[in-house]
């Protein structure tokens, strides 16, 4: 399985989707949102005169997020933070309208990359990567002194540090997540691909059991089953084999008729301790 991407963890406005854990997140066709011309223009003129309320910049505001401009969203919430640089749903958008461009160039960059590798390609890559994990920690730290009870982000949070090289900073980050009830199936679930990365084969063992094996509350099927596959990857390619087994036998309990994960298990069966 794969760990988790910047593209899996753009931070949101919304805790669900703070909580991004999947390998590949659902792209929805993007949809132009249908607005006047008269009430654009309105709107335009509207925060030309410095409104007192921050509702006009927050309209327009989504609108260009909507359509994925986000230049012009960062610029009229930069004139909107100016005023009200207290409120909230200001600061967020404007967090939003940054993560969206800095998203942009780095899917940019990758696509780029993937058309042809070179060291002029690789670059970019490598620096719009590091810019977006940037920019996606500064938020996260962010929202977390405005919000402290929003533990959530420091999934994502973990992420970038680890991107950045700040490894024990991103597992100080899942540990602390996973202190929480709702948070311990996918935090314990990072932390194993974190624990994979740095060769603590162990310590990534239990935390990818822990997370397909918690109790209360119990992880989502899905988080279930990438922890026992990873798990069991892990085990088979550390010559784990009776591990890998009983990661595999359970994961054949999910899904009794998946032929191949029963060959799988026969090919384990087969293999000396």
């Amino acid at each position: 399985m794969k760990p988790l991407t910047p593209e899996d963890l753009l931070i949101r406005q919304t805790p669900a989707d703070d909580l991004r854990w999947g390998n590949s997140p659902d792209v929805a066709e993007h949809v132009v949102t249908p607005v006047t011309l008269q009430r654009f223009q309105e709107l335009e003129l509207t925060i030309k005169n410095n409104p007192i309320h921050p509702q006009p910049y927050i309209e327009l505001a989504n609108i260009y997020l909507a359509n994925r401009r986000w230049n012009d969203a960062k610029r009229v919430l930069d004139r909107a933070a100016q005023q009200f640089d207290k409120n909230d749903q200001v600061l967020t958008l404007r967090e939003d309208a940054q993560l969206g461009r800095s998203l942009e160039l780095y899917n940019a960059a990758e696509s780029a990359y993937k058309a042809e590798p070179t060291v002029l390609t690789q670059e970019p890559l490598q620096s719009s990567k590091i810019e977006l994990n940037a920019l996606r920690e500064r938020i996260c730290r962010a929202r977390l002194v405005r919000h402290p009870d929003r533990t959530e982000l420091l999934v994502p949070l973990a992420v970038a540090l680890e991107n950045l090289g700040n490894v024990e900073e991103a597992i100080k980050c899942l540990r602390q997540a996973a202190e929480k009830p709702e948070l311990r199936a996918p935090a314990s679930l990072q932390l194993g691909y974190v624990y994979t990365r740095a060769r603590r084969i162990p310590e990534a063992l239990s935390s990818f059991r822990r997370a397909a094996l918690f109790r209360i509350p119990p992880p989502t099927e899905a988080i279930k089953r990438e922890a026992l596959a990873a798990a069991a990857d892990l085990s088979q390619r550390h010559n784990l084999i009776d591990s890998a087994r009983r990661y595999v036998e359970l994961l054949l309990e999910m899904s009794p008729n998946d032929p191949q994960l029963a060959a799988r298990l026969n090919e384990l069966n087969a293999m000396p301790l």
